[in-house]
């Protein structure tokens, strides 16, 4: 009896030196540089900036969406949102990366993301959706050479 009670203790110990909290995931410098400027160009654009695209973009950029039928081009993307922009406010809004691949000079960053926005009459409406943003080195900064985002359907 003595032996068996020792055994489960001995094992309880084993196991809680391996159990614990699971970690969060840890990204590499590559990684954290890339989120960095998904974060920080979302920073301009959640405050309205139309321009966020001249710093962001690079100007050979396609980009596609849900919302239009074809690619289009940074000067598109600033022309729509110089338009979209003055008729809402995002009020809160979340980015969470999912998956970010680094390799030499081009990067893929996909994640999830929730905002809160209401409309120039007052309405008020949550979105959630998923984002692949492709980044290219140039002139020693990353910035977007491609992106696909859309909304999770509203299945209420």
């Amino acid at each position: 009896m003595k032996s068996s009670k020792t055994l489960i203790a001995a094992v309880s110990v084993i196991v809680g030196m391996f159990a614990g909290p699971a970690s969060a995931q840890t990204w590499s410098k590559a990684q954290t540089e890339i989120w960095d400027v998904v974060l920080e160009s979302y920073k301009d654009i959640d405050a309205g900036k139309a321009d966020w695209s001249d710093r962001w973009v690079l100007a050979d950029a396609k980009v596609w969406g849900p919302d239009y039928p074809m690619p289009r081009g940074r000067d598109s993307v600033k022309r729509w949102d110089a338009y979209q922009f003055p008729n809402s406010k995002t009020h809160v809004s979340e980015y969470s990366p999912a998956a970010i691949v680094v390799h030499e000079s081009t990067a893929v960053a996909h994640y999830y993301y929730s905002n809160a926005t209401e409309d120039k009459d007052g309405k008020r409406e949550t979105t959630h959706g998923r984002c692949t943003d492709v980044l290219a080195k140039d002139g020693g900064k990353w910035k977007f050479i491609a992106w696909h985002c859309g909304d999770e359907s509203d299945n209420d």
